[in-house]
């Protein structure tokens, strides 16, 4: 779970970059879904205004939320790597989407844009992002026990940010869903950890006791 200062594409470089590269900004209500990674299109997307999620339904029907997206956030096909899967962006708030056809962003700028180099080097960084991100997911979700994909995510947390210490940033709901666990499962083995001394739990807040979980 690392934690990138992400740079960002402001309003004004993707207007003029909207000159060379084929950019389409769509509008979506709360609820509605945004992209279906099924379709393999060959298209960037970036949260201009509100939030949304990158949602991963199994083949059991049960839903799990691989990334939260905010304003800056992008993604890609790179989701759709889960076999026996549906993926999709479903948008949590009233959003905007920047579209952006990444078969042109490789390509030279006819225009001589000065943005061009530069919005090249901010989406390569935010999809190397996204790889960490897919890397982790997968790391967690490969231990079968509820109890070692919590500490699996602890350690991940604790070890970008060198605390024994972190809070969640999600509901308890949520995190069941990122974990791919039934929510009354996760209370379960959560309240068991406290009572064996592994954790300590404060509201959103979870302390690592035992270090040699760490």
């Amino acid at each position: 779970m690392h934690n990138f200062k992400q740079k960002k594409l402001t309003d004004l470089q993707i207007e003029v970059m909207s000159n060379c590269v084929n950019i389409k900004k769509k509008t979506f209500k709360t609820g509605e879904y945004i992209l279906s990674f099924g379709l393999r299109q060959k298209m960037i997307g970036l949260v201009a205004v509100g939030k949304a999620d990158i949602i991963r339904i199994d083949i059991d029907g049960n839903a799990s939320v691989i990334k939260k997206l905010i304003p800056g956030s992008i993604f890609n096909d790179a989701f759709s790597c889960f076999s026996n899967t549906s993926t999709f962006v479903i948008s949590r708030t009233d959003t905007e989407i920047y579209f952006i056809d990444y078969a042109q962003i490789m390509t030279n700028c006819l225009m001589n844009c000065k943005y061009h180099h530069q919005m090249i080097q901010i989406i390569l960084e935010l999809l190397t992002e996204n790889t960490i991100i897919l890397n982790e997911k997968i790391e967690i979700l490969s231990y079968p026990k509820i109890r070692d994909r919590i500490l699996s995510f602890l350690s991940i947390k604790m070890e970008d940010i060198h605390t024994q210490s972190i809070t969640l940033p999600f509901s308890i709901t949520e995190f069941a869903e990122f974990l791919c666990v039934d929510r009354s499962a996760l209370m379960r083995e959560l309240k068991k950890m406290e009572s064996d001394g592994i954790i300590r739990r404060h509201n959103k807040t979870i302390t690592l006791l035992n270090v040699s979980h760490y």
